[in-house]
């Protein structure tokens, strides 16, 4: 099989590797005609569908039939795998195995290049070479004859492109992987670059020795501007924080260089020798971007943490807007003539959440037009009566407000129960919660009619809606009265959508996690939390009032411009005599006022009383008068009334029976029945080694002796 460099083609599609045979090679081995395989090729696009035809540019698709074909440099090929085997012909297996016909190919296109060109190019370079030396007189001994190597590799391709076989890039091809094995200098190795020395030759009056230099001759900027000065004034201005250009740096440098009679630098210095480096980039960066910007962390230390291992180990806390389309809101002002008016405003409402860190639940939240110490109250109140309990740590940034008296009572108090309080604003310190807000967007809030888009930094292709489709929402929002009140609604049901689907649904960093936040948090340990009553979270949270407890402990007080009735239990009979007619602090939730609680003041802390029941004011008139509440009413008068009696005869004592003609019957007779009373007997009191019966120490003699003896 006479093979030559020609012969075969290896083409890749769809990651396979394909065999090409030319044309002359399959009339050589098959002893075909130039009429046979003409057919063949008409017969075989027939067959290609005309969808495929269209997609195809010099090679056919594969069809499954016989004498698949292309063209390539003005020679047809066909595919080895769609050469037909039919007996009594066997046209395939005439060409054996395709890796032992590669391989031949190989072994003799290698033979051929080695007799051939490179052996041609080896003596031409010997030979010629050393008739270009002369030009290159003043350079040293080494860079000459590398120069001079260089001026032949030009000095061969012009003698040999012409009469050189395959396409005009042929030769070029060739010759590259023969330059960078001898390593030749001063010469480009690329196929292309190098053809475009040739093309500088061929189209300009330019000879070889011409454009075969040294690289770099006549600049001598490098040389130049080692000028500490300069390089000073470079530094300086890349590092101040106003982030300048490295367009503007190079103005001003300029500028200070005519200023000073110093010769301007050119462009490419400034980026090359300072600019550009990485020592510039880690020396300047922090100073450039400044600590806070999103820029600056690569240029800063950080220390890796884990995650929290439990529920409730940290709860994390921050404010973000919620971007959903404004509603209309009202503003009061002042005008020029000292009048209040109110005008309509566009109004976003925020959101404040707190979330756990180790679920991923989202515990509170609450909604207000800004940030204010009033909505982070009723988020981390919501958070505690949904847990039940007190996290290890809870961490949030100094909002507004985070320093009033409320606020800071509140602080001590939750530290005094075991809460561990963290203030900051850097953004990694409560990493989660910040993710979180772009997780409600991105995936969330993206179902929501009225949601415009993420912020105004995000680069993301679905960040935003288009403007045609905010415009008609508002109209229809508008239409259908979107207030503050629906917005907060559907926000809420969002964040609640959130709560309650899995990981697994949109997370593929959680792929295998088909819990929801709210199900991790249920499920999980809580061994580092504080579990508290419902009387703590209303000493923490609730709305406080003073109050006198008089009436045999009922009182009135009035919320919200509301009168409400409560009543102490006689069980807290201790409360309602010891505190009688003095002041005691009420804790009670607007939301809820069937109950309040007492507390007495201990500094900035409050000390547990009792609680007390709301107790509907009775209809004793008209028809129907409710006399079971009477009844319930005077049972507890009557109950706190005889308690009081019997504290007050308890108190008198036996002494009253010694006052002769002025004693008291009916107190001495409630002396006597008290003291006869069980319950009132006094124990008596054991005397030393009563415990010990007479078996026991006679058993502990015993076994003394035997020890001893």
């Amino acid at each position: 099989m006479n093979l030559q460099p020609t012969d075969i083609l290896i083409r890749q599609s769809n990651g396979t590797e394909s065999l090409w045979l030319s044309e002359r090679l399959i009339i050589d081995v098959c002893g075909l005609e130039d009429n046979y395989l003409k057919v063949a090729r008409i017969r075989y696009k027939k067959n290609v569908r005309a969808c495929d035809l269209a997609k195809a540019k010099d090679f056919m698709p594969d069809s499954g039939k016989s004498w698949r074909w292309g063209k390539q440099s003005g020679q047809f090929y066909y595919c080895l795998t769609n050469i037909p085997n039919k007996a009594p012909k066997n046209y395939r297996n005439l060409f054996g195995d395709s890796e032992a016909l590669l391989d031949a190919f190989k072994t003799t296109c290698k033979s051929k290049e080695d007799t051939s060109l490179e052996i041609r190019f080896k003596k031409h370079l010997k030979v010629v070479s050393k008739q270009y030396a002369e030009f290159y007189k003043d350079v040293n001994d080494i860079q000459r004859i590398a120069l001079s190597k260089a001026c032949a590799v030009l000095d061969f391709i012009l003698d040999e492109k012409d009469n050189y076989p395959g396409t005009a890039n042929k030769i070029y091809r060739d010759l590259s992987p023969i330059l960078s094995d001898l390593d030749l200098q001063y010469i480009p190795h690329n196929y292309l670059k190098l053809k475009e020395k040739i093309t500088i030759l061929e189209t300009t009056d330019k000879a070889i020795v011409d454009i075969i230099h040294l690289p770099r001759t006549g600049n001598n900027n490098a040389e130049i501007y080692n000028d500490p000065e300069v390089f000073s004034w470079v530094m300086q201005l890349r590092s101040m924080p106003q982030n300048f250009s490295n367009e503007h740096i190079i103005r001003k440098v300029t500028d200070l260089c005519e200023m000073t009679t110093k010769k301007t630098p050119s462009r490419r210095w400034f980026g090359q020798t300072i600019l550009e480096l990485p020592k510039t980039q880690f020396l300047t960066g922090l100073k450039r971007f400044g600590a806070s910007s999103s820029k600056s962390h690569i240029h800063k230390s950080y220390v890796p943490f884990q995650t929290a291992l439990f529920a409730g180990d940290c709860w994390e806390m921050d404010a973000t807007r919620i971007n959903m389309i404004s509603h209309e809101g009202k503003v009061t002002y002042i005008d020029k003539n000292g009048k209040e008016k109110t005008k309509k405003v566009e109004k976003y409402i925020n959101v404040v959440a707190v979330r756990d860190v180790y679920s991923g639940d989202i515990l509170g939240y609450s909604f207000d037009y800004d940030e204010n110490h009033v909505v982070y109250l009723e988020a981390m109140k919501m958070a505690v009566q949904n847990a039940g309990y007190l996290p290890h740590e809870w961490v949030t940034d100094r909002f507004p407000g985070h320093n009033t008296p409320q606020m800071t009572d509140l602080f001590e108090r939750m530290e005094s129960l075991g809460v561990t309080m963290t203030f900051s604003s850097h953004a990694n310190k409560k990493a989660a919660i910040e993710r979180w807000f772009r997780t409600l967007q991105s995936v969330f809030l993206m179902d929501s009619a009225y949601f415009y888009g993420e912020g105004i930094k995000s680069r993301a292709a679905y960040a935003h809606r288009s403007s045609e489709y905010l415009k008609r929402i508002k109209k229809e929002a508008k239409k259908t009265g979107w207030d503050l009140q629906q917005n907060i609604d559907e926000a809420s049901l969002h964040i609640e959508k959130y709560r309650n689907t899995a990981f697994s649904r949109y997370s593929r960093k959680h792929a295998t996690v088909h819990s929801s936040p709210s199900q991790l948090h249920e499920y999980c340990e809580k061994p580092h939390v504080s579990f508290i009553p419902e009387k703590t979270i209303s000493m923490l949270f609730g709305l406080r009032k003073e109050i006198t407890i008089r009436s045999n402990g009922q009182f009135v007080t009035e919320f919200v411009g509301l009168e409400f009735d409560y009543m102490i239990s006689p069980a807290y009979y201790d409360i309602i005599s010891n505190y009688f007619n003095k002041k005691v602090v009420v804790t009670y939730d607007l939301n809820d006022l069937s109950i309040v609680f007492l507390w007495e003041k201990n500094g900035n802390l409050l000390k547990s009383l009792c609680e007390a029941e709301f107790f509907e004011k009775v209809q004793n008139k008209g028809k129907n008068p409710e006399l079971g509440k009477i009844s319930q009413a005077k049972a507890r008068a009557k109950a706190i009334a005889e308690m009081k009696e019997n504290e007050l005869a308890e108190m008198i004592g036996e002494d009253s029976s010694m006052m002769g003609i002025y004693t008291d019957k009916k107190a001495i007779n409630a002396f006597e029945d008290s003291f006869n009373d069980d319950s009132y007997s006094v124990p008596l009191r054991k005397a030393s080694g009563a415990d010990y019966t007479p078996e026991d120490i006679e058993d502990a003699i015993l076994k003394n002796t035997s020890q001893n003896y």
